[in-house]
């Protein structure tokens, strides 16, 4: 039984020192996602909740990274109480990260924002003059239209100085050929591809945790009992 008990306090260990690496990492990718915001992004409006979203996956790291730390000071002091409390915090914190994630997964799936079908409206509006709101998006995406530069063409428009490097449209091999339509939905599984990878990788280790917790109080009251009773 004893052994049994010290092999769980080592798992429960290593399962700490992961849940702290990823909770690290959580903490880099929300400073990386904050840096990744261009100055074109914050003058326009045009950051798309990442400021909120990268602030939550610094906070959620912080405190993925703290609640791993206290979890091994539980299994020092050999604590069932602190044990106890550490498996309810793995557990809200799994329960936390599963919503975030399921927010994120919809988010990069579901339609596009406002500002940007506003502006493929207009494009379409052939009353329409100019279009700034997706003029922003194809010279900050590299894009051209909804679809492609062609677009325009089919509208009988001549492209704006945004759908070219530069902006400069003297020469055709700097046209954006790309439509911002697909473009735009790239940017975004980009940005929240590392999210889900370590989403997942903390959910898996959270719950390893969480069960192993569980298993160590239980065999910690098991083997207290069993001193008692000898004694």
């Amino acid at each position: 039984m004893y052994c049994t008990t010290r092999l769980l306090r080592y798992v429960l260990c290593v399962i700490n020192g992961i849940c702290a690496l990823g909770g690290c990492l959580l903490i880099w990718y929300g400073v990386w996602l904050l840096d990744s915001l261009s100055d074109q992004q914050r003058v326009l409006g045009m950051d798309h909740g990442e400021d909120l979203a990268a602030a939550l996956c610094i906070l959620l790291g912080t405190v993925v990274t703290v609640a791993s730390i206290y979890g091994t000071v539980a299994v020092a002091k050999d604590s069932r109480t602190l044990l106890i409390c550490y498996a309810v915090v793995l557990v809200l914190l799994l329960i936390i990260q599963f919503v975030m994630f399921s927010i994120s997964f919809g988010a990069s799936r579901e339609s596009l924002p406002e500002s940007l079908k506003q502006g493929f409206e207009d494009l379409w509006d052939l009353q329409h003059v100019g279009n700034s709101t997706l003029n922003s998006y194809e010279e900050w995406l590299h894009c051209c239209g909804r679809n492609s530069a062609e677009d325009y063409l089919h509208l009988e428009k001549e492209p704006p100085p945004s759908c070219c490097l530069d902006r400069d449209c003297t020469k055709l091999l700097n046209l954006f050929m790309s439509g911002c339509e697909a473009k735009f939905k790239e940017y975004v599984v980009g940005k929240t591809r590392n999210f889900h990878t370590l989403s997942w990788f903390l959910i898996l280790f959270e719950f390893a945790g969480s069960v192993t917790t569980c298993y160590l109080v239980d065999s910690i009251r098991n083997h207290r009992d069993r001193i008692r009773f000898y004694n």
